[in-house]
């Protein structure tokens, strides 16, 4: 293939085009609501390119659904990073789109085998949506530019979407034989707990991953700069001494643990209505020719009942006791969070710079206790479904294993090169590695890495404007749900073996305000870990990683 790394619009050799197809009808107004039926957030298509859709038909007509799909490997891998992009996004920029993402994304119907490469372009429906017209001429030039890099098998798409970010006593060690696991489990050190800035307890995040810093007996939690501060003070934040005003952050917002403690009342009742059942049951039952069977198991029942409820009950008392003001939940304070930036690297590969670096109160975890960094796999799904989710093709060496303590010990890094050329393959075999994250809003998830990047435009106002790279995430698939949603801001990412992939920052997402991101945006770790490098307190900060057994 000819070397067109140095290709610009204004160099392409228009007289040897190849044809381009021509327009399919206008979008109608039931196609621009239906056309991707089954996507999370449902998003309204403006333009594409391609064959005619139809709307559904017969004496019983239903709409099919899709799904997002791995690109897998194809030509446009080479192309798109180096000049490819940045042409699509120039010719946004000369027709004046408010575009918000680009992606490389395959979207089929989920009865289908295979799907159609999209080159994917989020428009903000605001402050004036993008009119249909406009819409096509840019798909055409975006196809007509496809063409002349002779990539014929790509068709162009474009639908409104926008960038949205998803934003005491010493923690509780992480421990899965306990009748009140599940309600411990935000009070723990192991990672997804949801946090906050005790001056903006309104904007809740999640909690990425803690550091180390070799002669330094203390601990460090990475998380988004967008969780902790409001975006009008976009400036650098550093605590160079103790007397300071420090900026605190929190477990949980007042609000957050209210709801904790109705949810745990809530369950001490479920209990008490299971103890009222099964003692009815008791009486009923004499004379029934199962009836020392079915007394013996309503016993059981009524005792393990009122064991997890007289457990609940004590769990309620000690986080009324300990743990019901602001102060008493502090976590810790910032040290280090650099504005949020597009910053560059040796490689001119740009990513957003979205960090902040929280010291950890030793009265909240003791740095010579501290198990590492953990992932509570939680009671979403059981072994089973979760083995089969994290091991999609069986051509797949092993790489998950679901132990019995329930927890995910994270250890080592992927590599950018890995992300490019992933090792594994998906049901459909295309490369992609399956990942899955923890965060305050959508629990346990996986979801899919795709092998190329996006590219995200965020808004600071209609005049300042910043485009970054992400790694891209889709959805497992139409029945796994959400792979995110706000809140979820800070999230670690790792892959079945613990290996982490990056930090959770925003994603792409229509008008549809019910459902999360159809595609979620993660900044790679090593991007974060060189950006807290360059901050001189931290040059040999490292990753905690869980001791293995």
């Amino acid at each position: 293939m000819a070397d067109m790394s140095n290709l610009t619009l204004s160099s392409l050799d228009l007289s040897n085009r190849l044809a381009t197809p021509s327009p399919p009808p206008g979008v109608s107004p039931i196609e621009a609501k239906h056309y991707y039926h089954g996507l999370p957030s449902k998003p309204r298509l403006i333009a594409r390119t391609g064959t005619p859709w139809y709307p559904p038909s017969g004496p019983e007509p239903y709409l099919r659904f899709k799904e997002l799909r791995i690109p897998g490997q194809h030509q446009l891998l080479d192309l798109w990073e180096d000049n490819l992009a940045l042409n699509v996004h120039d010719i946004l920029d000369q027709n004046e789109v408010n575009w918000s993402s680009t992606d490389i994304v395959r979207i089929a119907h989920v009865d289908e085998p295979s799907g159609n490469l999209i080159l994917w372009i989020g428009v903000r429906p605001h402050p004036t949506p993008l009119s249909y017209d406009v819409g096509i001429n840019v798909a055409l030039q975006c196809k007509r530019l496809l063409l002349d890099y002779h990539i014929t098998d790509v068709d162009v798409e474009l639908r409104e979407s926008d960038i949205i970010q998803m934003v005491g006593p010493p923690l509780l060690k992480p421990i899965d034989l306990d009748l009140t696991a599940i309600q411990r489990e935000p009070f723990t050190t192991a990672l997804g707990i949801t946090i906050c800035a005790q001056d903006t307890p309104w904007a809740e995040g999640t909690a990425g991953f803690f550091l180390a810093v070799p002669g330094i007996n203390k601990l460090f939690l990475v998380t988004t700069r967008h969780v902790l501060f409001p975006q009008s003070e976009n400036k650098s934040f550093e605590c160079t001494n103790e007397s300071q005003a420090r900026h605190n952050v929190l477990l949980l917002s007042e609000s957050s643990f209210q709801q904790h403690l109705l949810s745990i009342k809530k369950e001490i009742d479920n209990q008490d209505t299971i103890i009222a059942a099964q003692e009815w049951r008791i009486e009923r039952i004499v004379g029934h020719a199962l009836s020392k069977f079915m007394h013996k198991d309503a016993k059981f029942r009524v005792k393990d009942a009122r064991a997890r409820a007289r457990a609940l009950t004590d769990f309620h008392q000690e986080l009324l006791a300990n743990w019901a003001t602001d102060e008493s939940r502090i976590l810790g304070h910032v040290v280090y969070s650099p504005p949020i930036v597009v910053a560059a690297d040796t490689d001119q590969q740009q990513y957003t710079q979205d960090i902040a670096v929280i010291e950890i109160d030793p009265s909240k975890i003791n740095p010579n206790d501290f198990p590492g960094n953990l992932i509570d796999l939680g009671t979403k799904y059981t072994s089973t479904e979760l083995t089969k989710k994290m091991h999609l093709n069986p051509r797949n060496p092993r790489n998950f294993t679901f132990l019995e303590d329930n927890l995910l010990k994270l250890w080592g890094t992927i590599p950018e090169e890995e992300m490019r050329e992933p090792k594994m393959l998906d049901k459909n075999g295309e490369p992609c590695i399956t990942v899955l994250k923890r965060g305050r809003s959508t629990d346990l998830t996986v979801g899919r890495a795709t092998t190329f990047v996006s590219y995200s435009r965020k808004y600071f106002s209609e005049n300042d404007t910043t485009v970054s790279k992400e790694w891209a995430i889709i959805p497992l698939d139409k029945e796994s749900g959400d792979f995110s949603a706000e809140g979820d801001s800070g999230s670690v990412v790792v892959d079945g073996l613990g290996r982490i992939v990056g930090m959770l920052t925003c994603g792409s997402s229509g008008a549809n305000e019910t459902s999360g991101p159809d595609v979620t945006f993660v900044t790679p770790i090593g991007f974060i870990m060189e950006t807290i490098h360059k901050y001189k307190p931290l040059a040999k900060a490292y990753i905690m990683s869980a001791p293995s057994t």
